[in-house]
């Protein structure tokens, strides 16, 4: 990943070791995150600009959530896989498979 800036470091609050960080990634003209495929070899994450901006600390906090817990799973040699949707901060959020990443945006309730 080159051409890219820190924005953010997440820490593990459980194992101060394990660090993810979300950058700015100038070619992909998006945010994404750093760490979670060394570190859990899963997918890493995509975060649209706008999105992101809007809501920088609901996404550190969502990005804190998916660290630990894939950390909490590793301890408990349980296997970890992104969930579709899910719920943190009483915010729902998807996941969306884009190749090599995960797009992480808040959904969007059904109009009825």
């Amino acid at each position: 990943m080159q051409n890219t800036k820190t924005l953010l470091r997440i820490q593990n609050s459980k194992d101060l070791t394990q660090v993810v960080e979300v950058n700015w990634d100038e070619n992909m003209e998006t945010f994404v995150t750093k760490g979670l495929k060394d570190l859990f070899n899963v997918k890493e994450i995509k975060i649209r600009p706008g999105d992101f901006l809007t809501r920088l600390e609901d996404y550190a906090h969502v990005i804190g959530w998916l660290l630990e817990a894939m950390s909490m799973a590793e301890d408990m040699h349980l296997p970890f896989g992104y969930e579709n949707h899910f719920t943190v901060g009483g915010r729902d959020y998807e996941l969306i498979d884009e190749g090599d990443y995960k797009l992480l945006m808040p959904t969007v309730p059904e109009r009825t």
